[in-house]
């Protein structure tokens, strides 16, 4: 890669938010005579204004913007994407397993539900998580807002746009991508880092119908970016982080110790859903997504390290300390 010496210009768009998140941040970029935009927060009159405003503040246009590249296919990232380019005929990028999510191919989508319905079954979570179920079923056709209009061009690991390196980071999002300034360490990070916050690695369906090992993943993605000289992290919610290698290493650790908290409930054979009750406790209900995510994403890490062992009973699975 021909490594580009200017640094970057990066104008934050920060907008707070009430929830834990506390903003959703997207970014206007400038760098080799291009501008463009990483991210495009959410469908809101306030992440609208707060883009043109931001646009204003620097003195460009609209039609200045070269380029949208997303960084994954979350709806808190893509929200602005359909209404800008109704206005301007921008160019959107985004990593090639993202294009089916972000066009929320119906065929996808039912396999999705169908993925969860027998997730939940062998994690011994069916009756728990039934109310999730139902709202996976009707989003189908209640987000249809959110289907990405027109051509959306693909990314892979190692591809240069605009001066900054494309690298792969499954977990979060099985289509994560960060974008590398190598000349200067910037780094667009997404929700790969956030700093006051786990960036939850999702259980998600893999193109092949089986499940991501998505913590497994996050932890490799986590110790890829660890090799790159990065400076600066521009994440996708809260503070821009000025000590990326640190932070990285925090999450690292932070793995770690979950992980042998959860083996030290392995004593004898339990499901995920107990180990996620065990621990959540009152929160296990309201955040079962989250949490059921969290802790699965740790089995399945422990069960690739070979550090716990499964059985099978009724078509649920019990895990123990090998």
């Amino acid at each position: 890669m021909k490594v580009s010496i200017k640094t970057p210009t990066i104008h934050p768009i920060i907008v707070p938010t009430t929830s834990s998140l506390k903003t959703f941040n997207f970014y206007l970029v400038e760098n080799e005579e291009k501008l463009f935009l990483v991210d495009a927060g959410v469908n809101t009159d306030e992440c609208w204004h707060a883009f043109i405003n931001t646009l204003k503040q620097t003195g460009r246009k609209m039609d200045e913007i070269d380029a949208i590249i997303i960084t994954h296919n979350h709806a808190d990232h893509i929200g602005l994407v359909n209404k800008i380019r109704s206005k301007m005929d921008i160019p959107l990028y985004a990593h090639q397993d993202a294009i089916t999510r972000l066009k929320r191919e119906t065929p996808f989508l039912q396999k999705r539900v169908h993925f969860f319905e027998n997730l939940y079954k062998e994690m011994g979570c069916k009756e728990e998580a039934s109310d999730q179920l139902e709202r996976l079923k009707r989003s189908i056709e209640k987000n249809k807002h959110q289907i990405i209009t027109g051509e959306i061009n693909t990314l892979l690991d190692g591809d240069e746009i605009f001066g900054f390196r494309i690298i792969e980071v499954p977990g979060h999002a099985p289509d994560h991508i960060v974008l590398y300034h190598e000349g200067s360490g910037i780094m667009l990070v997404g929700d790969h880092i956030i700093e006051h916050s786990p960036s939850n690695a999702l259980v998600e369906l893999g193109k092949n119908g089986d499940r991501i090992r998505s913590l497994y993943l996050y932890e490799q993605s986590l110790q890829k970016l660890l090799q790159l000289r990065g400076t600066i992290a521009y994440s996708g919610h809260g503070a821009v982080i000025h000590n990326p290698h640190q932070v990285i290493e925090n999450k690292l650790r932070r793995i770690e110790r979950k992980a042998e908290r959860i083996k030290r409930l392995l004593s004898y054979p339990k499901t995920a859903a107990a180990i996620a009750k065990r621990l959540y406790k009152e929160r296990y209900i309201p955040l079962l997504p989250l949490v059921m995510s969290e802790v699965i994403g740790h089995l399945d890490r422990l069960e690739l390290m070979g550090e716990v062992r499964i059985e099978q009973r009724d078509h649920v699975y019990y895990y123990k300390v090998d």
